[in-house]
């Protein structure tokens, strides 16, 4: 079957069955007054593209085309953009990886996590054959034994999160049985990546990109592949159907019956499409490049995710002294193989402000830095007393007007 028949069995099954009234009256709200004929790909792109904002104006149930008795996983997103919709499947998925790593030799898996749906991950890599422990990433010194213990070949997590427990590891035969990186959350920066393979010289890393909307890996990289940037993937074609549409990644479900398909739906990630006949590792098709996010609502720092609403809302009793928008961004350097990542609070002070920008800018990073401490994971509090996590630092701007717009960087009116 082709991907075009599949689009259009999904299409047709999003549309006439008897659970599909929501997605009938997005259709109708598009002009669509009768089931969308998709015998061609120009056909599908005429299609209505959904998006977080669409989806949250309804509750999950009301979006299912199937009964609820029938879901079997239910996930979130992570929340990038300050939405968390749920998605329901009838299947669950996020078994390529596993079914990846297994076959280059992997059997014991340390999970390190913090949503709840990803405990899903644990069945399907047993059905790989992966032996899987999934552990809270705000507690890693608690599960350093485990590694001993378990005799763990593979760490799974994101870069910086598996650097840090990395870091924990000081016994050398833990980090040399260590022989698969599995890195997902976040593109690792190159100097985190060069820190990761000297803490763990024996790992062969694979990336993987994955969606809670997808329910599956939406692109994968091993080591390999002949190129080895933070953001190349080889797109996943086992059940989604990918389209560029503005710089913008827009995917769509191609396997049924699927409990909510999601259709032209806009992830938020830009790309660029890279097209080559074949990878030296053996695929073949589309590969892109993640070149950023639209719509993000966060900065993380070494996996902590600290929302950019909560970083202002800490700067409240500089009203006076402070225009009312914030640039916020980190910045990651890495020395011996540790790591440590500043806040950057890009600001511009009042003309009328009474405090010189030295002494104003000490009294902010103070403020942060406090309160940081104070509200802050577990996780995040250890980086600070560890010196990981170092004093914020202000920049002081002549200007900074509302359409600056930078990757990792985001204005919030305060």
């Amino acid at each position: 079957m082709t991907a075009l028949q599949r689009l259009q069995n999904v299409v047709e099954f999003a549309y006439k069955n008897a659970y599909s009234s929501w997605y009938r009256n997005v259709c109708l709200a598009h002009g669509l007054t009768s089931s969308p004929n998709v015998s061609t790909y120009d056909e599908f792109q005429k299609l209505p593209i959904l998006d977080r904002a669409t989806l949250n104006q309804f509750s999950p149930v009301d979006r299912l085309c199937t009964p609820i008795s029938a879901v079997d996983d239910i996930r979130s997103t992570s929340g990038t953009s300050g939405q968390m919709p749920l998605f329901y499947f009838r299947t669950t998925g996020y078994r390529h990886m596993a079914r990846v790593l297994v076959q280059a030799g992997a059997r014991r898996k340390i999970y390190l996590w913090g949503y709840q749906h990803v405990i899903t991950h644990v069945e399907n890599d047993r059905l790989e054959g992966l032996q899987t422990v999934i552990c809270d990433p705000q507690q890693l010194p608690q599960h350093v034994p485990l590694v001993s213990a378990m005799k763990a070949d593979t760490l799974a997590g994101t870069p910086s999160l598996l650097l840090l427990f990395g870091q924990l590891l000081d016994n050398i035969d833990d980090r040399l049985r260590i022989r698969f990186l599995e890195l997902t959350g976040e593109p690792g920066r190159p100097q985190t990546m060069m820190a990761l393979r000297q803490v763990f010289p024996l790992a062969k890393i694979y990336h993987h990109y994955a969606m809670g909307e997808m329910g599956l890996e939406t692109g994968i990289r091993t080591p390999k592949c002949d190129r080895q940037d933070s953001g190349y993937f080889h797109l996943n074609p086992e059940g989604i159907f990918a389209e560029e549409h503005k710089g913008e990644l827009l995917l769509t479900h191609l396997n049924t019956p699927t409990a909510f398909p999601l259709i032209r739906y806009k992830t938020g990630d830009r790309i660029n499409w890279l097209r080559h006949d074949r990878c030296q590792c053996g695929h073949e098709g589309i590969s892109f490049e993640l070149s950023g996010r639209s719509n993000v609502d966060f900065v993380r720092i070494a996996g902590v995710e600290l929302r950019y609403d909560e970083i202002a809302g800490l700067l409240t009793q500089f009203d006076d002294a402070l225009e009312p928008y914030l640039a916020v961004e980190v910045s990651e350097h890495i020395s011996d193989a540790k790591q440590q990542v500043t806040l950057i609070l890009k600001i511009v002070a009042k003309g009328a402000a009474t405090l010189g920008t030295e002494q104003l800018a000490e009294q902010i990073c103070g403020v942060v830095s406090q309160n940081l401490k104070l509200s802050a994971t577990t996780r995040l509090k250890d980086m600070i007393d560890a010196r990981y996590f170092t004093s914020p630092k202000v920049k002081f701007l002549p200007e900074l007007p509302v359409s600056t717009k930078a990757p990792g960087i985001r204005l919030v009116e305060r």
